[in-house]
């Protein structure tokens, strides 16, 4: 997406970045932020604050996750259907029962979002415009299922296999998404709904072969994929009307 600029406003001690974006009679404000420190708790203050002051239609998570062997790959894109925490639950001889709260995506946005990739064509434009290498044999492809969220790093492919077997649709973790989603549904009233999407890049595995060498493809993939959603959003009467907030014809 071009033709705009971020500007920088600071509020209440946190520094933010907001464009005003046209198309034609058509206008959405985004406003950006990074969490200082990881966590799912850290989200969740960070997100809800953000939501007080901005008041937005939609809250966005882009960036980085691990995900499930042999569900999805390296480089792929996750579109979390749901969010759940699996790290808190009760603690019965020595095993935890996770509660596995969940906040799932509103069904509009889910069917809008896999009408736009039953074709290859935004995926293929977002891997050919990344500017640094790829394995010749990668292809990118997009993955909607459940995202199971923690305040730790996750390392061992015994404990994937213990969340899988109680969420068979699971096809990744991070350590915020629950955070960000929970947020947006606290802070949701009758008179204005707040839609969270979370959108990630896998960069590895969740085991001890975790590296760094897919974080930045998985980072810029999980954000242009957003900025070419909004594209798509703008030319689509009713999507539009939805993010707007506005009756729908």
């Amino acid at each position: 997406m071009t033709g705009f600029e971020f500007q920088r406003r600071n509020c209440q001690g946190t520094s933010y970045l907001f464009a005003d974006v046209n198309r034609g009679n058509r206008n959405v404000r985004i406003v950006t932020l990074r969490q200082l420190e990881k966590g799912l708790t850290t989200a969740a203050i960070t997100a809800t604050k953000a939501l007080c002051i901005w008041k937005p239609s939609v809250v966005v998570m882009t960036g980085i996750c691990a995900g499930v062997r042999g569900a999805v790959n390296l480089g792929d894109l996750i579109v979390a259907t749901q969010c759940f925490e699996h790290s808190s639950g009760q603690l019965k001889d020595g095993q935890l029962i996770p509660l596995q709260n969940r906040v799932a995506i509103q069904p509009w946005l889910l069917d809008f979002l896999m009408s736009l990739t039953d074709s290859s064509t935004m995926l293929k434009k977002i891997q050919a415009d990344y500017t640094h290498s790829l394995p010749d044999s990668f292809e990118a492809n997009i993955y909607y299922g459940a995202m199971a969220c923690g305040p730790q790093v996750v390392k061992d492919q015994s404990y994937i296999d213990q969340l899988k077997g109680r969420e068979h649709s699971l096809l990744g973790l991070d350590m915020e998404s629950y955070g960000v989603a929970l947020a947006a549904s606290m802070c949701s009233t009758h008179a204005h709904t707040i839609v969270p999407l979370i959108v990630k890049g896998v960069c590895d595995f969740a085991d001890s072969g975790k590296s760094d060498h897919w974080h930045d493809y998985a980072s810029y993939a999980s954000a242009s994929f957003v900025l070419a959603v909004l594209e798509q959003i703008f030319e689509r009467d009713h999507a539009y009307s939805r993010l707007k907030g506005l009756p729908i014809a």
